[in-house]
């Protein structure tokens, strides 16, 4: 168990200890290995020398074992922690839950943004403050009509 500045602790693991909150090696074998295809989920890249860091926390709505065998930061992470979810909700809560506890404790993640929720689903960020404005708003405007 490896313990980063912030309090963040985190398993490394081989891949016949399973998956969930081990962090397993990013190689292409091993995500094969862990995750079947058409998985929906959530995962956190990490790279491990003297410590642990995050680096970077993502998402598959369709399939993450494709996500994470063609991610760009494959040469530069070293561990990966994958959360199977049973829908893209599901995993938008995982991933945001991941960016905002990152964020809160300073850890310096290589994400741009913050995560966008699935597509057509206009799903809310669980862990941001509502504004201002977006509290007068609901208030003012009727709730959307779901089909």
């Amino acid at each position: 168990m490896t313990a980063h500045p912030t309090g963040i602790s985190v398993r490394l693991g081989e891949p016949y200890e399973g998956s969930g909150s081990v962090a397993l090696r990013f190689t292409p074998n091993i995500v094969n290995m862990q995750i079947p295809a058409g998985t929906i989920g959530a995962y956190l890249l990490l790279r491990h020398e003297q410590q642990t860091t995050p680096l970077y926390v993502g998402r598959s709505d369709t399939c993450l074992r494709r996500r994470l065998t063609r991610h760009p930061l494959r040469g530069h992470a070293t561990h990966f922690v994958a959360a199977p979810t049973a829908n893209s909700q599901q995993a938008y809560a995982i991933e945001s839950a991941w960016y905002h506890r990152y964020l809160s404790r300073g850890v310096p993640i290589t994400n741009q943004i913050h995560p966008a929720s699935p597509a057509r689903t206009g799903r809310r960020c669980p862990y941001c403050p509502e504004s201002e404005i977006e509290r007068a708003l609901r208030r003012a405007l009727p709730a959307p009509r779901t089909p």
